[in-house]
Protein backbone atom coordinates (compact mmCIF):
# COMPACT_ATOMS: atom_id res chain seq x y z
CA UNK A 1 0.00 0.00 0.00
CA UNK A 2 2.96 2.35 0.52
CA UNK A 3 3.36 2.44 -3.26
CA UNK A 4 -0.09 4.02 -3.49
CA UNK A 5 0.09 6.23 -0.41
CA UNK A 6 3.61 7.51 -1.02
CA UNK A 7 4.53 6.76 2.60
CA UNK A 8 8.28 6.36 3.29
CA UNK A 9 8.62 5.07 6.86
CA UNK A 10 12.40 4.48 6.75
CA UNK A 11 14.28 7.73 7.34
CA UNK A 12 18.03 8.36 7.45
CA UNK A 13 18.90 9.91 10.81
CA UNK A 14 21.92 11.72 9.34
CA UNK A 15 20.42 13.58 6.40
CA UNK A 16 16.67 13.01 6.66
CA UNK A 17 16.27 11.18 3.35
CA UNK A 18 13.30 8.79 3.31
CA UNK A 19 13.37 5.28 1.84
CA UNK A 20 10.57 2.88 1.00
CA UNK A 21 12.15 -0.16 2.69
CA UNK A 22 14.95 -1.20 5.01
CA UNK A 23 17.10 -2.51 2.13
CA UNK A 24 17.00 0.88 0.40
CA UNK A 25 17.84 2.60 3.67
CA UNK A 26 20.84 0.31 4.22
CA UNK A 27 22.04 1.03 0.69
CA UNK A 28 21.67 4.75 1.32
CA UNK A 29 23.60 4.62 4.61
CA UNK A 30 26.75 3.62 2.72
CA UNK A 31 26.91 7.18 1.46
CA UNK A 32 27.62 8.22 5.05
CA UNK A 33 29.67 5.30 6.39
CA UNK A 34 31.84 4.84 3.29
CA UNK A 35 31.10 1.13 2.96
CA UNK A 36 31.60 -0.18 -0.60
CA UNK A 37 30.71 -3.89 -0.68
CA UNK A 38 30.29 -4.19 -4.46
CA UNK A 39 33.68 -4.94 -6.01
CA UNK A 40 34.58 -5.14 -9.69
CA UNK A 41 36.23 -8.52 -10.29
CA UNK A 42 38.19 -7.17 -13.24
CA UNK A 43 39.89 -4.09 -11.78
CA UNK A 44 39.11 -4.17 -8.04
CA UNK A 45 37.28 -0.83 -7.87
CA UNK A 46 34.58 -0.76 -5.17
CA UNK A 47 31.12 0.79 -5.07
CA UNK A 48 28.48 1.54 -2.46
CA UNK A 49 25.56 0.60 -4.72
CA UNK A 50 25.08 -2.40 -6.99
CA UNK A 51 23.70 -0.13 -9.69
CA UNK A 52 26.97 1.82 -9.68
CA UNK A 53 28.96 -1.39 -10.13
CA UNK A 54 26.71 -2.39 -13.02
CA UNK A 55 27.24 1.00 -14.65
CA UNK A 56 31.00 0.66 -14.12
CA UNK A 57 31.07 -2.79 -15.74
CA UNK A 58 30.06 -1.26 -19.05
CA UNK A 59 33.61 0.15 -19.20
CA UNK A 60 34.97 -3.40 -19.32
CA UNK A 61 32.15 -4.85 -21.41
CA UNK A 62 31.96 -1.98 -23.87
CA UNK A 63 33.11 -2.81 -27.36
CA UNK A 64 36.06 -0.79 -28.63
CA UNK A 65 35.53 -1.03 -32.39
CA UNK A 66 38.83 0.58 -33.41
CA UNK A 67 41.79 -1.72 -32.84
CA UNK A 68 45.31 -1.04 -34.07
CA UNK A 69 46.44 -4.10 -36.01
CA UNK A 70 50.11 -3.24 -35.45
CA UNK A 71 50.29 -2.87 -31.67
CA UNK A 72 46.89 -4.05 -30.42
CA UNK A 73 45.91 -0.78 -28.77
CA UNK A 74 42.15 -0.19 -28.85
CA UNK A 75 40.11 3.00 -29.17
CA UNK A 76 36.45 3.87 -28.74
CA UNK A 77 36.62 6.89 -31.05
CA UNK A 78 37.68 6.92 -34.68
CA UNK A 79 39.41 10.29 -34.32
CA UNK A 80 41.72 9.00 -31.58
CA UNK A 81 42.40 5.86 -33.60
CA UNK A 82 43.33 7.87 -36.70
CA UNK A 83 45.74 10.05 -34.74
CA UNK A 84 47.34 6.97 -33.15
CA UNK A 85 47.88 5.30 -36.54
CA UNK A 86 50.20 8.14 -37.54
CA UNK A 87 52.69 6.73 -35.04
CA UNK A 88 53.01 3.69 -37.32
CA UNK A 89 52.51 5.29 -40.74
CA UNK A 90 54.73 8.28 -40.06
CA UNK A 91 52.06 10.59 -41.46
CA UNK A 92 52.46 14.20 -40.34
CA UNK A 93 49.70 16.22 -42.03
CA UNK A 94 50.27 19.50 -40.17
CA UNK A 95 53.19 21.44 -41.64
CA UNK A 96 54.78 24.67 -40.47
CA UNK A 97 54.68 27.16 -43.34
CA UNK A 98 57.79 28.92 -42.06
CA UNK A 99 60.29 26.10 -41.65
CA UNK A 100 58.59 23.06 -43.17
CA UNK A 101 58.60 20.93 -40.04
CA UNK A 102 55.60 18.58 -39.87
CA UNK A 103 53.52 17.23 -37.00
CA UNK A 104 51.00 14.46 -36.38
CA UNK A 105 48.61 16.74 -34.46
CA UNK A 106 47.44 20.32 -34.95
CA UNK A 107 48.07 21.11 -31.29
CA UNK A 108 51.74 20.22 -31.74
CA UNK A 109 51.97 22.58 -34.72
CA UNK A 110 50.37 25.39 -32.72
CA UNK A 111 52.90 24.82 -29.93
CA UNK A 112 55.76 24.83 -32.45
CA UNK A 113 54.62 28.10 -34.05
CA UNK A 114 55.46 30.01 -30.89
CA UNK A 115 59.14 29.43 -31.76
CA UNK A 116 58.67 31.59 -34.84
CA UNK A 117 56.27 34.22 -33.54
CA UNK A 118 58.12 34.75 -30.28
CA UNK A 119 54.78 35.56 -28.68
CA UNK A 120 54.84 35.08 -24.89
CA UNK A 121 51.53 36.32 -23.46
CA UNK A 122 51.87 34.68 -20.03
CA UNK A 123 53.95 36.73 -17.60
CA UNK A 124 55.12 35.81 -14.11
CA UNK A 125 53.84 38.41 -11.62
CA UNK A 126 56.84 37.74 -9.35
CA UNK A 127 59.81 38.19 -11.69
CA UNK A 128 58.36 39.34 -15.00
CA UNK A 129 59.54 36.35 -17.04
CA UNK A 130 57.21 35.60 -19.94
CA UNK A 131 56.08 32.31 -21.44
CA UNK A 132 54.42 31.17 -24.63
CA UNK A 133 52.18 28.69 -22.83
CA UNK A 134 50.16 28.92 -19.63
CA UNK A 135 51.33 25.49 -18.50
CA UNK A 136 54.94 26.66 -18.60
CA UNK A 137 54.05 29.64 -16.43
CA UNK A 138 52.36 27.34 -13.90
CA UNK A 139 55.49 25.19 -13.66
CA UNK A 140 57.71 28.28 -13.41
CA UNK A 141 55.67 29.65 -10.51
CA UNK A 142 56.84 26.71 -8.40
CA UNK A 143 60.27 28.37 -8.31
CA UNK A 144 58.69 31.17 -6.30
CA UNK A 145 56.25 29.08 -4.25
CA UNK A 146 58.71 26.26 -3.55
CA UNK A 147 56.06 23.70 -4.51
CA UNK A 148 57.46 20.30 -5.50
CA UNK A 149 54.46 18.02 -6.03
CA UNK A 150 56.33 15.05 -7.53
CA UNK A 151 58.10 12.88 -4.95
CA UNK A 152 60.38 9.88 -5.51
CA UNK A 153 58.93 6.92 -3.61
CA UNK A 154 62.39 5.38 -3.21
CA UNK A 155 64.42 8.22 -1.72
CA UNK A 156 61.88 10.94 -0.93
CA UNK A 157 63.42 13.62 -3.14
CA UNK A 158 60.82 16.01 -4.57
CA UNK A 159 60.60 17.77 -7.92
CA UNK A 160 58.62 20.55 -9.58
CA UNK A 161 58.16 18.52 -12.77
CA UNK A 162 57.34 14.95 -13.69
CA UNK A 163 57.88 14.50 -17.44
CA UNK A 164 61.08 13.69 -19.30
CA UNK A 165 60.95 17.03 -21.13
CA UNK A 166 63.16 18.74 -18.56
CA UNK A 167 66.33 17.62 -16.76
CA UNK A 168 65.15 18.56 -13.25
CA UNK A 169 62.15 16.24 -12.93
CA UNK A 170 60.98 13.05 -11.27
CA UNK A 171 61.11 10.76 -14.32
CA UNK A 172 64.71 11.66 -15.14
CA UNK A 173 65.66 11.24 -11.47
CA UNK A 174 64.14 7.74 -11.41
CA UNK A 175 66.75 6.42 -13.86
CA UNK A 176 69.21 6.72 -10.96
CA UNK A 177 67.25 3.92 -9.29
CA UNK A 178 66.17 1.94 -12.37
CA UNK A 179 69.12 2.48 -14.73
CA UNK A 180 66.57 2.84 -17.52
CA UNK A 181 67.28 4.85 -20.69
CA UNK A 182 63.79 5.02 -22.22
CA UNK A 183 64.58 7.08 -25.34
CA UNK A 184 66.33 5.17 -28.12
CA UNK A 185 67.39 6.59 -31.47
CA UNK A 186 65.88 4.38 -34.18
CA UNK A 187 68.66 5.28 -36.61
CA UNK A 188 71.82 4.57 -34.61
CA UNK A 189 70.59 2.85 -31.43
CA UNK A 190 71.99 5.41 -29.01
CA UNK A 191 69.96 5.65 -25.78
CA UNK A 192 69.01 8.69 -23.75
CA UNK A 193 67.42 9.30 -20.36
CA UNK A 194 65.76 12.57 -21.40
CA UNK A 195 63.45 13.46 -24.27
CA UNK A 196 65.20 16.78 -24.82
CA UNK A 197 68.48 14.90 -25.27
CA UNK A 198 67.17 12.58 -27.97
CA UNK A 199 65.41 15.49 -29.70
CA UNK A 200 68.71 17.34 -29.81
CA UNK A 201 70.54 14.20 -30.98
CA UNK A 202 68.08 13.54 -33.82
CA UNK A 203 69.17 16.76 -35.52
CA UNK A 204 72.43 14.98 -36.30
CA UNK A 205 70.44 12.64 -38.54
CA UNK A 206 67.78 15.02 -39.88
CA UNK A 207 70.00 18.05 -40.41
CA UNK A 208 67.30 20.20 -38.82
CA UNK A 209 68.47 23.64 -37.70
CA UNK A 210 65.51 25.33 -36.00
CA UNK A 211 67.42 28.19 -34.35
CA UNK A 212 67.71 31.10 -36.78
CA UNK A 213 69.74 34.28 -36.49
CA UNK A 214 67.35 37.18 -37.05
CA UNK A 215 70.17 39.39 -38.32
CA UNK A 216 71.83 37.27 -41.01
CA UNK A 217 69.54 34.25 -41.40
CA UNK A 218 72.12 31.63 -40.49
CA UNK A 219 70.62 28.55 -38.83
CA UNK A 220 71.83 26.30 -36.03
CA UNK A 221 70.87 22.92 -34.61
CA UNK A 222 71.44 23.94 -31.00
CA UNK A 223 70.41 27.12 -29.12
CA UNK A 224 73.88 27.35 -27.60
CA UNK A 225 75.44 27.59 -31.05
CA UNK A 226 73.07 30.42 -31.99
CA UNK A 227 73.93 32.24 -28.78
CA UNK A 228 77.65 31.94 -29.53
CA UNK A 229 77.07 33.10 -33.11
CA UNK A 230 75.24 36.23 -31.97
CA UNK A 231 78.53 37.55 -30.57
CA UNK A 232 79.64 38.06 -34.17
CA UNK A 233 76.97 40.75 -34.52
CA UNK A 234 77.57 42.41 -31.16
Amino acid sequence: MRIHTGESPFTCQQCGQSCNDIVSLKDHMRVHNGEKPYICQQCGESFAQRVNLEAHMTIHNRESPFTCQQCGKIFTHKGSFNIHMRVHTGEKPYTCQQCGKSFTQKGSLNWHMTLHTGQKPYTCPECGKSFAHHGNLNVHMRIHTGEKPYTCQQCGKSFTRKSFAHHRNLNVHMVIHTGESPFTCQQCGKCFTRKESIDRHMRVHTGEKPYNCQQCGKSFAQPGNLKAHMKVHT
